[in-house]
C-alpha cells in the first residue's frame, strides 16, 4: 500500500476537521463565559473575602487569572497567530 493512500488523506482531513471543530467551540464557550465570570469573580471576592486589604488583591488576582486562562485558550485554539 502507498504512503500518500488516499484513505490516509482521507482520515487526516476528518482529524483536521474535528480539530477546527474543538477549538471553535471551546473558543466561543470561553467567549461566552468570560463576561459572566469578570462580573461575579470580584463580587464574589468582595462578599467572603474578610480583610478588605484581601479583597483588593482577590479581585487583582482574580483578573489576573482570566487575562492568563484569556491567553491560554487562544494559544489553544490558535487564534492568537490570526489576529495580530
Amino acid at each position: 500500500m502507498p504512503k500518500g493512500g488516499v484513505f490516509f488523506k482521507v482520515i487526516k482531513m476528518i482529524l483536521t476537521a474535528i480539530e477546527k471543530i474543538v477549538a471553535f467551540i471551546i473558543y466561543y464557550l470561553f467567549e461566552f463565559a468570560f463576561a459572566p465570570l469578570m462580573i461575579f469573580g470580584p463580587i464574589l471576592c468582595i462578599m467572603y473575602i474578610e480583610p478588605w486589604l484581601m479583597k483588593f488583591v482577590g479581585i487583582g488576582a482574580w483578573l489576573i487569572f482570566l487575562y492568563i486562562l484569556y491567553k491560554v485558550i487562544d494559544k489553544i485554539t490558535g487564534r492568537d497567530k490570526r489576529n495580530n
